[in-house]
């Protein structure tokens, strides 16, 4: 059957990719611990949305970390990996309009605060731009309560919309920060699995063709598979320890790892180059990362269960009918069993 060779080799490379990714994650995660890696991604998002892009500027970006809504999310000496956008916005909007003065009831007043605050041209700017846009909000908001569709008590005043558009201002410039740390997550994940399978010489050629040989092997694979399908997706914490027993893991399959080459010695161009696209194809494999493995082989495992004869069940005996007793017409029950006795 289909499902018995061409799946099972599919299932044990994907095992292989699936451990690899763990390592890669758990490898990723340990680095990006070490070098604060989200704290300094937030850090630079904030600074260039209160500062600008030029590094050389910072003076807003250090006040901002300073206040004490901020400084209550992070220990000392080190900074926060995530911040609620209404911390944000309550943050900002205290250093630029002072909590002892007085909140501006109209829209000059909050105008002539604006203008008259400590706050860069650069943010007087955006403050200005998030001002007309609470004004329309408001607006809006008062003359959805004159016709009655909105509740007074669920109308916001002009110096709440104004906070919740600076929210609505960070979220959208975090989306662009997040998007700057998963690209260099990725660029350290490739980076990860080309020196992981490199270094242990986890090849998917060599792999590919010790799986289709080794009918035992093949059997000891998809066991395992079906067992980790049934369980949570595998953690690690990325220390050494974690990282070896996920190398162990895959050792302990069969499946051949590491040098001397367990094919053999090297064997010209052409054996170099098939064993540089096998470590490439690992590490492309491996850059997916665990999660995605582990979704596909438990598809795969459904597949392969699919495929199996399904255990007959015994049917139940065949209802021969009995002649109806003299003087009881045929297919009437006799009187017993209408009576239920």
């Amino acid at each position: 059957m289909f499902g018995s060779g061409v799946l099972d080799i599919g299932i044990g490379l994907m095992l292989v990719y699936l451990m690899a990714g763990l390592v890669c994650t758990a490898t990723n995660e340990a680095i990006a611990s070490v070098l604060s890696w989200r704290a300094n991604n937030l850090r630079e998002g904030i600074r260039n949305l209160l500062d600008g892009p030029d590094p050389r500027q910072g003076e807003w970006t250090a006040r901002f970390f300073a206040h004490p809504l901020i400084q209550g999310l992070y220990k000392r000496g080190g900074g926060p990996s995530y911040i609620p956008s209404r911390t944000f916005a309550l943050a900002l909007t205290d250093l630029i309009i002072p909590h002892d003065r007085r909140k501006p009831q109209t829209i000059e007043e909050l105008r002539l605060v604006i203008d008259s605050s400590p706050a860069s041209d650069r943010l007087k700017q955006v403050f200005r731009v998030l001002i007309d846009e609470a004004e329309r909000s408001t607006a809006a908001g008062q003359k959805l309560r004159l016709e009655g569709v909105l509740d007074i008590d669920k109308l916001d005043t002009l110096f709440n919309q104004l906070q919740r558009h600076v929210e609505i201002w960070f979220n959208n410039a975090m989306e662009r920060v997040a998007g700057w740390y998963r690209r260099r997550v990725q660029a350290c994940t490739i980076a990860i699995a080309v020196g992981f399978s490199a270094l242990l010489n986890v090849d998917s050629v060599m792999i590919t063709r010790h799986l289709a040989q080794d009918s035992a092997v093949r059997s000891v694979i998809a066991a395992e598979a079906d067992r980790l399908a049934h369980q949570p997706l595998p953690q690690g914490d990325g220390s050494a320890g974690v990282l070896l027993e996920r190398v162990q893991d895959i050792n302990a399959l069969g499946i051949p790892l590491g040098w001397p080459n367990p094919d053999g010695p090297p064997a010209g161009f052409g054996w170099l180059l098939m064993k540089a696209l096998g470590i490439l194809l690992t590490a492309g494999a491996a850059s997916l990362g665990a999660p995605f493995w582990f979704d596909v082989l438990n598809r795969f495992m459904g597949i392969r269960a699919a495929g199996r004869a399904p255990e007959e069940t015994p049917l139940p005996p065949k209802q021969v009918p009995m002649p109806a007793p003299p003087g009881v017409p045929q297919g009437i029950p006799p009187l017993s069993n209408a009576l239920g006795l």
